[in-house]
């Protein structure tokens, strides 16, 4: 029975295949010009001036992080694999346990099916960060897209505006 459920998972959501045609041309003067991350298998446009922290990395996923000046906002995108075709709602339920079993807690606040990405759009509570999330899956292949806050600092609205308009723009898969 939970290999059936894990194979069915979510797949009545509608399935879109994405074109992605990557542009050098800046989405916004904040955000850097999109360039293919090829760890993270994402066309991306990094906040200008934010940190790329150093890629973590295991057999599994990949996670690129760029860090505000501030160091209080994140703008991030994670490339996972599944171990099966499960679909969205099974992705976010793996994405909460490894956000608990990495930060010691993971509460989804809110979510909603997305059509325009298509995926789930969702906010999620750390030990330490609240994430705003796009999760997508295509296949074998999960990306969750984020800008994030640090839970017990005031939130820089400019600085979490920007990591959402990079969030916004980027493209997965090549």
């Amino acid at each position: 029975m939970v290999a059936l459920l894990m194979l069915v998972g979510c797949t009545h959501q509608p399935r879109a295949v994405v074109s992605i045609t990557p542009t050098t041309a800046p989405v916004d003067a904040t955000l850097d010009s999109a360039a293919y991350n090829e760890s993270v298998q994402a066309t991306v446009s990094p906040p200008v001036g934010w940190r790329a922290d150093p890629l973590k990395s295991s057999s599994d996923h990949a996670h690129q992080v760029w860090v505000s000046p501030s160091g209080r906002t994140a703008f991030g995108v994670i490339r996972f694999n599944l171990p099966l075709p499960v679909g969205h709602e099974w992705a976010l339920v793996g994405f909460m346990q490894n956000m608990k079993k990495s930060e010691g807690e993971g509460v989804l606040v809110s979510k909603q099916w997305d059509d325009t990405l298509p995926g789930i759009r969702f906010v999620a509570d750390g030990g330490r960060y609240r994430v705003r999330t796009n999760l997508q899956v295509r296949g074998r292949s999960g990306w969750a897209t984020y800008a994030g806050t640090l839970l017990a600092e005031p939130i820089n609205d400019t600085e979490l505006a920007t990591a959402e308009r990079a969030r916004e723009a980027t493209r997965m898969g090549k």
